[in-house]
């Protein structure tokens, strides 16, 4: 009898004694007996701490601009899980997921995989079906011992670098960027976009004998704050002394053009494998959609979502907030997991939000409403509620004490956007964000 995907989820979730465990053996075993060692298409592998699914999005957004059939792996998704795994732009149906996982299933015999493996897995399994010109993996964790870094990447993006998921990469960003430098392979191009890279990424790449591109030494970005140029970047090339003008990035956020920076030289590197016009960048760049990132889904009063989840991400979007002022108030919409640095993400924001209303998610890793309220009294915020776990009857009772003029801030945890997400569905246009399934599946595993 044949599975749904969603209880094919089900399954995978009890099938391996821990939801998280690193390594590459188990999904190389299994990859070898799938004849999937080795793929016939360019890979992009990208590995940091945060501005992964950004680059990802904008590097999709360009080579399908420029007419590449492109093979997309993400995760976390944030309403179906069917946004993992997207053909030129599409997310797969339940129907192709089922079928990659009953081949997965018959090939593994008695190893024993996580659930990210099976999506990992999957994703190379419809990429090789549907004869893709060039795939982009994300990392789902670090980066050396991570599922997608089972294969050679022909090149390597690094974003940003901070201390997340302490648990399993370290505490400092030393230890962190050999994690995430794992990605790096003997003779390809890695691409740093980090400005302040830790040291370790410069000795990894020396030790591993892959070539370093990294930011402010092989290029950089500026903006011209002129009145007249106020929606354009430059993009320079500081080796080859080449500088380009280019639209705003449609991703909202100043920091955005520090992923489009490192989008443009992933792009020159490849540019004899798959060229590239310039007007394909262009257009790419402003055609680039990507859910929960700092997103508005309504407005009167406005509801912004931002999957913001680590103190360099909280500040990233206190820059945003502080930027673009509101007459109203700033309320939150907060929740957190239990293994992040708590009073990191809410420090930023302590003097933006004018009001924290906390929820509980549902989940095992999930900080409960009345930890929250105690952290955030101890750093002197005493203007807290905390309201229904249920998402639709919390967002509704906020959206109700509001005024027209004032602005919701839902942030803290992927599980918390997707559940105010879900909440607006189908009310928002998913097909704009890039949610668009036939799934109506909400588990989101990391």
């Amino acid at each position: 009898m044949s599975r749904t995907l969603s209880e094919w989820l089900d399954w995978q979730e009890t099938l391996h004694l821990s939801s998280i465990d690193l390594g590459l053996d188990r999904v190389r075993i299994v990859a070898a007996k799938l004849d999937l060692l080795t793929l016939s298409f360019p890979i992009i592998s990208i590995a940091g701490t945060n501005g992964k699914g950004s680059s990802t999005a904008m590097l999709q957004s360009i080579y399908q601009q420029a007419g590449y059939k492109t093979g997309v792996y993400t995760s976390p998704h944030l309403l179906r899980y069917n946004e993992r795994i997207a053909i030129d732009g599409t997310p797969a149906s339940d129907t192709a997921i089922c079928k990659a996982f009953e081949q997965i299933n018959q090939a593994r015999g008695k190893t024993s995989l996580t659930y990210f493996e099976f999506g990992t897995l999957a994703a190379a399994v419809l990429f090789a079906q549907k004869n893709i010109d060039i795939a982009i993996f994300e990392v789902g964790l670090g980066g050396r011992l991570d599922a997608v870094n089972l294969w050679n990447a022909d090149i390597a993006l690094i974003t940003s670098i901070a201390i997340d998921h302490e648990s399993w990469l370290g505490n400092n960003r030393e230890d962190i960027a050999i994690e995430k430098a794992g990605i790096m392979r003997r003779g390809k191009p890695v691409i740093c976009g980090d400005k302040y890279p830790p040291t370790t990424i410069a000795s990894e790449a020396k030790r591993i004998g892959a070539q370093l591109i990294q930011r402010d030494i092989a290029f950089s970005l500026s903006r011209d704050s002129s009145p007249n140029n106020t929606e354009q970047w430059q993009w320079h090339d500081l080796q080859a002394n080449v500088s380009l003008t280019l639209p705003l990035p449609s991703l909202a956020g100043e920091f955005q053009l520090d992923n489009a920076a490192s989008v443009i030289v992933v792009i020159t590197q490849l540019q004899a494998r798959l060229p590239v016009t310039m007007l394909a960048i262009e257009r790419g760049l402003v055609t680039t959609v990507l859910a929960g990132r700092l997103q508005i889904i309504a407005t009167s009063p406005e509801i912004l979502v931002d999957v913001a989840h680590n103190p360099q991400a909280a500040q990233q979007l206190a820059l945003y907030l502080r930027s673009h002022t509101h007459s109203g108030k700033n309320i939150a919409l907060f929740s957190v997991l239990k293994d992040k640095d708590l009073e990191g993400i809410i420090s930023p924001l302590k003097d933006i939000i004018d009001q924290w209303a906390i929820i509980s998610i549902d989940s095992d890793r999930g900080q409960s409403a009345e930890n929250i309220k105690f952290a955030l009294k101890k750093l002197g915020i005493n203007n807290t509620t905390i309201v229904n776990n249920n998402f639709k009857k919390a967002v509704q009772d906020i959206k109700n004490a509001l005024k027209y003029e004032d602005r919701v801030v839902a942030f803290g945890s992927f599980l918390l956007v997707s559940g105010v997400l879900e909440t607006y569905y189908p009310l928002i246009n998913l097909k704009s964000v890039g949610l668009t399934t036939d799934s109506g599946h909400i588990k989101n595993q990391s």
